[in-house]
């Protein structure tokens, strides 16, 4: 189960609360990364901005077990921010349509039972397919994401190849790479295929306000673009109006 809440989301605490404590446990317990956590065991950082959105999968009994954070590349960025020396080989634009995806992370409060483990694998799955979903109803087209080569093999697996690769830098002696993935049906289909998720994973009702109007932006855009069309050519869509009666 997904669920999609935007920074200081009324109604949404426990859920923020309970994603912090996930990224805490696997940036800081798990992987050893120096991040900021604070007393309460909190895992944030600057990039948990008001504007910042998280796609969070829960497991049966409703606590967060995985997380995207996704932040448009509008403003500020981890990618072109703190690393921008990748993107040399892979530039970012600034546009609506082009988002950030970091702080990916899946773990169990439960510990590693097999029903735990399960859970994560079917929360990775759809954490990458509602990451494609959502992109596609509010009409993101890229996404860049900054990812190890741990991520690189889950990638290969979830057949999810980049469109385009930055060169390959070290951070604390690890090899990682900044990915551009195109938000299309070819990717979903992909996702899905290699997943068995096949029934749609997010709903309108879902979006939260800021994406609710990033969605009604590029539906008023396709209308506009359709009308001036109509304009344009008017007599050629006549013709196939009537070729097609």
């Amino acid at each position: 189960m997904l669920e999609i809440v935007q920074a200081g989301q009324a109604g949404k605490t426990r859920l923020l609360f309970d994603m912090h404590r996930l990224r805490k446990r696997v940036f800081k317990d798990r992987m050893g990364w120096p991040v900021t956590v604070t007393e309460g065991g909190l895992e944030i950082d600057q990039f948990d901005l008001p504007e910042a959105l998280y796609l969070l999968a829960l497991n049966n009994d409703g606590k967060v077990i995985g997380n995207w954070r996704l932040l448009p590349t509008t403003g500020s960025t981890m990618v072109r921010d703190v690393w921008p020396q990748f993107l040399e080989s892979l530039p970012m634009p600034s546009s609506s349509t082009v988002w950030e995806a970091s702080r990916f992370a899946v773990d169990s409060p439960d510990g590693q039972s097999e029903e735990s483990l399960a859970q994560i694998n079917r929360a990775t799955q759809e954490l990458f397919c509602g990451l494609t979903e959502l992109s596609i109803m509010c009409g993101i087209k890229q996404i860049y994401t900054l990812y190890d080569m741990r991520i690189a093999r889950l990638l290969k697996r979830l057949d999810c190849p980049a469109t385009a690769r930055s060169t390959r830098l070290k951070i604390d002696d690890l090899p990682v790479e900044t990915g551009l993935f195109t938000m299309d049906q070819n990717m979903l289909d992909r996702l899905r295929a290699a997943s068995g998720l096949h029934e749609p994973l997010i709903k309108e009702d879902m979006l939260p306000e800021v994406l609710q109007n990033l969605r009604s932006q590029t539906h008023s855009t396709t209308m506009d673009y359709c009308q001036k069309l109509d304009r344009t050519f008017p007599a050629s869509r006549t013709t196939k109006k009537k070729q097609a009666a």
